[in-house]
């Protein structure tokens, strides 16, 4: 097999100076690639790089939606150093004696946005924790409230990529062992920290705890609260632009009395009533489309989320719907349930149309259809990857024995709509494949724009 290649990379120039900081920045400059995910793993051969990058990831996405950061590391000295109350409970807490990870995740910045889930009072070095189903359940708990999960452990942990398996993917920092680990979903990669503006690299031995690799940076909570404050305009400023403005008043108070002097009153003629004009024969009023009020419901069939095919493979990625099309269409007898889904990414939320294939139940599964797709020349240019999308739009049903009847019954609307058969010997017709319910949005407002009425589930099913 060969080994994944990751989904997104990013070259960085190293700096030798500042590398607290430029890590940072660098997680800060990759935010954007996981706005999709709600769950990733930050690890890293170097445990600082890894733990400075997880906090620039975190304080980018703060600004849209919660952000939680997780040390599996054990008191990691960036994450610790932002812990600012007494109590000593963390992770270590919440699994060995159920302690809610509520209570132990503390806000760190003025919006209440970011939080820091510590280690705890225990070793969380136990392969126990990293294996432990509970992730699952958390990754899924943050992806239905558009929540980001940043979870940063030792690239050496035995049970990492058990941990990674149960999360969105990978993000890789400096130097991993984990590098050509195949099955491995690699989300980033983050080779160097980013050059800063205004730093200077450095050149010789630099003693100083200002730069090499202890320098300190200032925590993000100070970041924070210090990036919304203006500087306020000095006293000299406000005073020049008051007499500015007064001596503006008064050579308009003098022009104004010099026109008056200048120019004889005249009289003004009443305006003669203008009848108003008949209007138009013939013309009907345009009817107004009713404002769009769509809100994403919750899933329809929450009993189905234990057995959803929830894992999928992202072919390519798409900024124009037509080229996501004909990527589909040309693919198309390659694919199984063949799909395309119009999603937001990154912090400006511009849509994509990303390419999918498959519904599969696990991780493995999605997996051998992603090496197929390799061998057979689909994947040439384009890595593809592993997704976990469990969420569809179910758009119709029918009996095992209609399913040409059921398709051709769409066909005409051209929309990226695919049959999955179920256990009872019925059929279902989805369209999309999505990571998160409020993802769904835009190809439901399209959908509902050609009189379908599409409802949001937990996709179950094969590829009949």
């Amino acid at each position: 097999m060969t080994p994944k290649t990751p989904t997104s990379e990013i070259s960085i120039d190293p700096a030798d100076g500042y590398p607290a900081d430029g890590w940072e920045a660098a997680g800060r400059k990759i935010a954007p690639m996981l706005g999709s995910y709600s769950a990733v793993v930050v690890t890293s051969s170097d445990n600082l790089s890894a733990a400075h990058v997880a906090i620039g990831i975190g304080l980018a996405e703060a600004e849209h939606r919660r952000v939680a950061i997780g040390d599996l590391i054990g008191e990691v000295e960036p994450i610790q150093s932002l812990v600012s109350t007494d109590d000593p409970h963390g992770i270590s807490d919440s699994f060995a004696y159920g302690v809610s990870l509520n209570k132990v995740a503390q806000p760190i910045d003025t919006t209440g946005n970011l939080f820091i889930m510590p280690s705890g009072t225990g070793s969380v070095a136990d392969p126990e924790i990293f294996r432990n189903s509970r992730w699952q359940r958390l990754a899924n708990g943050f992806r239905e409230v558009g929540a980001l999960l940043i979870i940063v452990a030792p690239a050496d942990a035995s049970a990492l990529q058990e941990l990674i398996d149960q999360m969105d993917g990978v993000v890789l920092v400096g130097t991993s062992p984990l590098d050509f680990t195949p099955y491995l979903n690699v989300l980033a990669r983050v080779p160097a920290p980013a050059e800063l503006p205004g730093k200077r690299r450095k050149s010789g031995n630099n003693k100083a705890l200002t730069s090499g690799p202890f320098a300190k940076s200032a925590k993000p909570a100070d970041r924070i609260a210090s990036a919304g404050a203006k500087k306020p305009l000095p006293i000299w400023a406000i005073a020049g632009l008051l007499l500015l403005l007064v001596a503006l008043a008064g050579v308009g108070i003098y022009l104004k009395q010099e026109s008056d002097v200048k120019r004889p009153p005249t009289r003004r003629r009443a305006a003669a009533p203008v009848a108003p004009a008949p209007p138009p024969a013939n013309i009907e009023k345009p009817v107004q489309p009713a404002p769009e009020t769509l809100a994403v419901a919750p899933p329809a069939n929450p009993a189905d989320s234990a057995i959803s095919t929830g894992f999928a493979v992202e072919l390519e990625s798409f900024n124009d719907a037509g080229d996501a099309t004909q990527a589909l269409h040309r693919n198309k007898q390659y694919l199984r349930a063949g799909t395309i889904s119009p999603v937001p990414v990154g912090a400006a939320r511009e849509i994509y149309y990303k390419v999918i294939s498959g519904a599969f139940p696990t991780h493995r599964e999605a997996e051998v259809h992603l090496e197929v797709l390799r061998h057979d020349g689909v994947l040439v240019n384009v890595p593809g990857t592993v997704v976990r999308t469990p969420y569809a739009l179910l758009i119709d049903s029918a009996l095992a024995n209609h399913t040409t009847d059921l398709v051709r019954k769409y066909a005409k609307l051209n929309q990226p709509v695919y049959v999955l058969s179920q256990k009872d010997g019925t059929l279902k017709l989805y369209a999309g494949a999505f990571e998160r319910p409020e993802d769904s949005a835009t190809l439901m407002t399209t959908l509902r724009a050609a009189q379908l009425n599409p409802t949001l589930v937990y996709r179950t099913g094969r590829s009949p």
